[in-house]
């Protein structure tokens, strides 16, 4: 089958304190550290097998996501970017959605043609913090498109436990449209479960600040809206992305670029605040350090984005005004069918951030294309006839 791989050399840092576990199965946690001159490359990969609790899947659409990008990306020591698990050659792809053409002999709930969106995290279920309801920080995770092989090519293997359909989309918009929307479920559980999970104080009426316009950011937008949010101030550097932004209903969307922070959202919130700041550009240390005067009582700090230099926190204004704070990591369980359900009542449409729709054999020039930031959500189309 045709497949984008990624490949990089093992190369660890002096001084990284590697575990023997991270040695032996070559999957370090901090990918960053480890793997040097990473390349991708389109080519021809053996087609996957069918375990007995597994489907096969044709994969209809599948979104490069910035994750993709940050593993593809290098800095200036040529070590790749993304500073999470990674696993090296791996197929590429953890946004996406297929169509059923085999089914194990296991499996009970699916069945040939139904149409899914995937988990992108591989929740073992048997650990301490999945038994806890903690599945997004497994202590055995796997990671689709990332620690094993994912969905950028023409077909993929995946445990049915962790494939939700997409009947009611596809009953709303079509197979098509509801495969493509199908491949944006996963960036949105992300923002989801960042903001309506990690915390549970969401109010309607809150005035609420986002940080980066790419599709977390834009999917936390939608989401934001849909939940009754009132003034929506997002962030991003990116006149493309800020256009997006406003597209899909923002109040504002700034230029953050030379400006106090501070004073911008005070004067876009009337002098009452930001009652909810949502990080999505995984810069924090520009984005959420410098907010101290613009923060609402009891104001909350949501970091979804996944950054290389830890921000210094101003613990001293949030004591002051009681600003509580919380890490976001993952989409795995409830979120997938809460935003499958808010996708097909046509609360959410986020397809409206769809920048271009190509065939597999140009993710190439798509990567290359998404180097500039001006795009804000690409999907390949691996079996578009």
């Amino acid at each position: 089958m045709k497949a984008l791989t990624l490949s990089a050399e093992w190369a660890p840092k002096a001084g990284y304190d590697m575990t023997a576990r991270e040695r032996e199965l070559r999957r370090p946690r901090n990918g960053n550290m480890v793997w040097k001159r990473p390349s991708i490359e389109l080519g021809e990969a053996p087609d996957p097998s069918l375990k007995p609790d597994q489907v096969m899947l044709a994969i209809a659409a599948v979104g490069i996501c910035g994750t993709d990008m940050h593993m593809y990306e290098t800095g200036k020591d040529d070590y790749m970017m993304y500073p999470g698990l990674v696993c090296a050659p791996n197929i590429l792809g953890h946004e996406f959605a297929g169509r059923v053409i085999e089914v194990g002999a296991d499996v009970k709930d699916l069945s040939v043609g139904d149409l899914v969106a995937v988990e992108e995290i591989q929740w073992c279920g048997e650990c301490s913090a999945c038994r806890r309801g903690f599945v997004n920080h497994c202590l055995d995770i796997e990671e689709i498109g990332i620690t094993i092989n994912g969905a950028m090519a023409e077909y993929l293997a995946a445990r049915a436990r962790y494939c939700w359909k997409l009947d009611e989309i596809a009953e709303r918009y079509g197979e098509e449209e509801a495969l493509v929307m199908g491949a944006m479920v996963e960036p949105t559980g992300v923002s989801y479960q960042g903001l309506f999970n990690r915390l549970s104080n969401w109010k309607p009426g809150n005035n609420v600040v986002i940080f980066g316009a790419g599709p977390i950011g834009l999917a936390a937008q939608a989401l934001i809206i849909a939940a009754g949010a009132a003034q929506v101030i997002v962030f991003d550097p990116s006149a493309s992305r800020r256009e997006f932004a406003e597209k899909m209903g923002a109040s504002a969307a700034l230029d953050p670029s030379g400006i106090d922070l501070n004073d911008a959202i005070m004067a876009h919130t009337f002098g009452r605040g930001v009652d909810y700041v949502v990080e999505c550009a995984g810069v924090a240390d520009k984005t959420i350090e410098p907010l101290d005067r613009c923060l609402a009582v009891n104001a909350s700090i949501i970091d979804i984005g996944m950054g290389e230099t830890p921000p210094t926190l101003p613990i001293v204004a949030y004591k002051r005004m009681g600003v509580q704070m919380a890490g976001a990591l993952g989409h795995a369980g409830g979120p997938f069918q809460q935003v499958i359900r808010m996708m097909a009542a046509g609360r959410i449409d986020m397809r409206q951030m769809v920048s271009d729709r190509l065939p597999l054999d140009d993710a190439l020039a798509a990567f290359k294309r998404l180097e500039s930031r001006e795009d804000a959500k690409i999907i390949l189309q691996p079996n578009l006839n």
